[in-house]
Order: C-alpha cells, then sequence, then structure tokens
C-alpha cells in the first residue's frame, strides 16, 4: 500500500462519520420542517408522515397527547385562524439512533381589546432513525416568559 493510498483511507474514515452526522442533522431539522409545515396546514396526512407510531407531546400546558390526538387536532375539519408562527434559534444535534432539535417558536397575537402581545415557546423535538429516514417520537412546548 503506497503512503498515498494509506492517507486517503484515513482521512475517508475520519471524515466518513463527522460527514453522516451533519446528513443527519439536516435530515433531523427536515423531518421537524415537515412537522411545521403540516401543523401550519392542518394536513394529517402529512403530518402522519413525520411522526413515529408511538409519538406524544407535551402541549404548552403540560397536557400530554399521543399520536392519535394530535393527528386529530390537525385534521382539516379543525383548521382556525391563527398566527404565523416563527422559528429561530434552531440547536440540532445527534446522539446514535437519536436526534434531538430544540428552537423558539414566536407569534403575535391580537388581544379582544384590539391590542398586539408577541408569546414565545421553546420546542425540543426528539426523533429516532426510522429505516431510511427520521420520525419524530417527541414534542415538548415550553412557554417562554415574556421579558419583563
Amino acid at each position: 500500500m503506497t503512503a498515498r493510498l494509506a492517507a486517503v483511507l484515513i482521512v475517508a474514515a475520519v471524515a466518513s462519520p463527522a460527514t453522516a452526522r451533519v446528513a443527519d442533522t439536516a435530515a433531523v431539522e427536515q423531518v421537524v420542517d415537515r412537522f411545521n409545515a403540516a401543523r401550519a396546514a392542518f394536513d394529517p396526512v402529512a403530518l402522519g408522515a413525520t411522526l413515529a407510531p408511538d409519538y406524544e407531546e407535551i402541549s404548552p400546558v403540560g397536557d400530554v397527547d399521543d399520536r392519535a390526538e394530535v393527528l386529530g387536532f390537525y385534521r382539516a375539519d379543525q383548521r382556525k385562524a391563527g398566527p404565523v408562527i416563527q422559528s429561530s434559534e434552531r440547536r440540532s444535534a445527534i446522539h446514535g439512533p437519536f436526534g434531538i432539535a430544540t428552537e423558539r417558536l414566536s407569534f403575535t397575537m391580537t388581544r379582544p381589546d384590539g391590542a398586539t402581545m408577541t408569546r414565545s415557546l421553546r420546542a425540543r423535538y426528539v426523533a429516532v432513525r426510522s429505516g431510511a429516514g427520521w420520525k419524530l417520537v417527541s414534542a415538548q412546548y415550553t412557554p417562554v416568559p415574556p421579558a419583563k
């Protein structure tokens, strides 16, 4: 084996796990994006494609909802006009077969008196590798107190 071939094999062995980690992180972020888009569109078919069979969600008020409850909430006939939700501050990491993404979700609502208020939630998503892709197994939403 030549020195050049040995060097190429060493670089490939070291770079391969890092490259896979970057690809997995991007795939987890894509499943989160598809999940959020399906929720915004009240599309339970697209939403279901992002969720593992044992998916559970913890709402901002602390309720635990299983997959069927979440899919039921996002049926097209349940759609209500709501605020546009903005995502920011996303961080993602891969831990073996699990991916974790955290982001800040912010939205502005109009109160009954006509005044507007902006609120934020911290969302944490846990995904698991499922075949060649990723599925969400959990999401938790925690309200962020307004700045004082």
